[in-house]
């Protein structure tokens, strides 16, 4: 394990201010750093106000395992100043005194779809974490931990994965899940997903062994395969067979899984209905990132569509919603003196992003690329975006702070900002003047506003543009067609392993399909390998071809803000998977 590594990414997130002091000392902590390594990080920390923290722990031992990130967490951490421990108290002091009620969430719009194996979209994500579960799920250490899945083991070589499953766990529809249900969950996963094409590329069998074991056996070590099932953007959700029986690869109609809570109502535009699913097997214990107990103390969640932003910022100033998603940081002076409202400014858990087309006649060109990457103004188009301030960081790294995968690989290629240089690739290029088409959408403000000065930016280098503003599902729709599109615009949300960066993970099949020879060994490398070492080093290479051969523009850092009812129980700071709604509760 590179130690070296992960206490430099602790370090970055100090000193920069990413991840607020108690977060970055809660962390290291629980990763047993010694006491010089926590007495560094506490100076990176250190403020005027800070000076009386003392760390003793001449007994800490050094962590086993690399950490995937510096996700806050319950274990014990430093002595702090009286005043930095006033957190409101989150912990129902019976859990019938918080049973009941609606839970009301306002989203941006309508999703695309529900069905979990089809689509990266966040929004999808973070409603079926609701409706159905994956083998594993991250803890709050951000570990694969087993969720549907009672336990694993895999050979001294790597290839042969045998998955022991929990007994008695029901589906919505009161079959209950067997191993049938998971090979056809996985096989179908397999199908559609590029993690999951990745993995049966290499898969030689996949058998239910009986009832509740599930054995697959692959050609050659897959050392993420855990990591692969634990993820929840176009995740392996496990559906029942009999369901998939009648259905093909297309998305389906019907939404049945094992989740905490079940599906009622999907009426387009006006609201998604969820209601507690009674029968649920919970897991048993305490809540434990997206594991764990799961408390479900509300009777219903409705996820409400509202596109604008004004409205769903007004609806919270009335009380219309108890949480509001995908607020614009401008709005923080606007919301953050409301009484009846919690709003807080939340470490970064994503980074701001424009895909390039490689199978457009315009932007396959790599001088196009380069000069679209050479042009841009990253700082103005965060600021814009994000609002600037303590709401962003430039920085190349694909993989977010603190975790150990941090790279400042292709630096040199990050925020370029030489129009005259972008015009010289154009003329390299023989550019035409042929209009680019770049799709964005104003349900994202803060998607809209970049991509509104980047065009600023290219126009200003001699690109012509097409600009074309139209809703979120429309970008989803038009991004999957490599005929329709040449760059849009979105973000990519926090991810524990490089492996699920999605143009990278799924190369070739991610929206811009890129693929690059070189990055490809390399990538096969973080896949398959086991040692840190090892698949640290691969990262850096696969980094270090996407800015030399720009299948995207990583523009920075974001950081956004949770608007919550003050009516709303169970405050989180675990984002970026998407809130687990099932531990949340209505105050009376």
């Amino acid at each position: 394990m590179d130690q070296d590594r992960t206490l430099r990414g602790l370090l970055h997130a100090a000193e920069s201010g990413t991840w607020t002091r108690r977060s970055v000392l809660k962390r290291a902590v629980a990763l047993g750093l010694s006491a010089p390594a926590l007495a560094g990080l506490l100076a990176a920390c250190e403020t005027d106000d800070d000076t009386d923290d003392v760390v003793e722990d001449d007994d800490a031992e050094d962590p086993v395992d690399e950490p995937d990130d510096d996700a806050p967490d319950d274990d014990e951490e430093p002595e702090e100043d009286a005043e930095d421990d006033e957190e409101p108290d989150d912990e129902p002091d019976d859990e019938d005194d918080r049973q009941g009620g609606r839970l009301i969430v306002a989203v941006i719009g309508e999703t695309v779809t529900l069905d979990q194996h089809q689509t990266t979209a966040s929004l999808t994500a973070e409603i079926g974490y609701c409706i159905y579960e994956p083998l594993f799920a991250y803890d709050a250490d951000w570990e694969t931990t087993p969720l549907l899945a009672e336990s694993y083991d895999v050979s001294d070589d790597g290839t042969e994965h045998t998955f022991t499953l929990r007994q008695g766990v029901q589906f919505h529809n009161g079959e209950e899940m067997t191993s049938e249900d998971v090979v056809a969950s996985i096989e179908r996963w397999g199908r559609i997903a590029g993690v999951g094409q990745n993995i049966m590329e290499v898969t030689e069998s996949l058998e239910a062994a009986d009832d509740y074991t599930v054995e697959w056996i692959t050609s050659e070590a897959w050392g993420t395969i855990l990591v692969a099932l634990s993820n929840n953007t176009q995740g392996c959700a496990i559906y029942p067979s009999s369901v998939l029986e009648d259905a093909s690869d297309e998305p389906l109609n019907e939404f049945i899984g094992t989740g905490p809570y079940q599906m009622v109502e999907h009426v387009p535009d006006v609201h998604i209905l969820l209601e507690r699913f009674e029968d649920y097997a919970a897991l048993e214990g305490e809540p434990d990132g997206y594991t764990g107990h799961k408390y479900q103390y509300v009777d219903e969640i409705e996820f409400v569509p509202v596109p604008d932003e004004a409205a769903r910022v007004s609806g919270a100033r009335a009380g219309d919603y108890h949480i509001v998603m995908e607020v614009s940081n401008d709005q923080y002076s606007v919301l953050a003196d409301e009484e009846n409202l919690r709003v807080e400014i939340l470490p970064p858990a994503f980074w701001d992003v424009f895909f390039v087309n490689w199978e457009s006649p315009v932007m396959g060109d790599i001088n196009m690329r380069k000069a679209f990457q050479a042009c841009l103004d990253h700082e103005a188009i965060m600021e814009s975006a994000r609002g600037g301030g303590d709401f962003v960081e430039l920085h190349p790294g694909f993989m977010l702070p603190p975790t150990p995968w941090v790279s400042e690989a292709g630096e040199e290629f990050y925020n370029v900002n030489d129009p005259e240089l972008a015009a010289q690739y154009l003329e390299d290029a023989g550019y035409d003047g042929t209009p680019v088409r770049f799709l964005a959408t104003q349900e994202y403000s803060t998607m809209y506003n970049g991509a509104a000065v980047a065009v600023q930016n290219m126009e200003d280098a001699g690109f012509e543009v097409d600009f074309q503003v139209v809703d979120w599902a429309t970008v989803l729709d038009r991004r999957s067609n490599p005929d329709a599109w040449d760059i849009f615009v979105t973000w990519h949300g926090f991810v524990p392993d490089p492996s699920q960066v999605t143009f990278v993970g799924q190369m070739g099949e991610y929206p811009g399909w890129w693929t690059d020879e070189e990055a490809g060994e390399h990538t096969l490398e973080l896949l398959q390998n086991p040692d840190m070492d090892a698949r640290l080093a691969a990262w850096d290479e696969v980094q270090r071809r996407a800015y030399e051969t720009v299948p995207c523009v990583k523009l920075g850092n974001a950081s956004t803000i949770a608007v919550w009812s003050m009516d709303v129980g169970g405050y989180t700071d675990l984002f970026q998977n998407g809130i687990p709604y099932w531990n949340v509760w209505l105050e009376d």
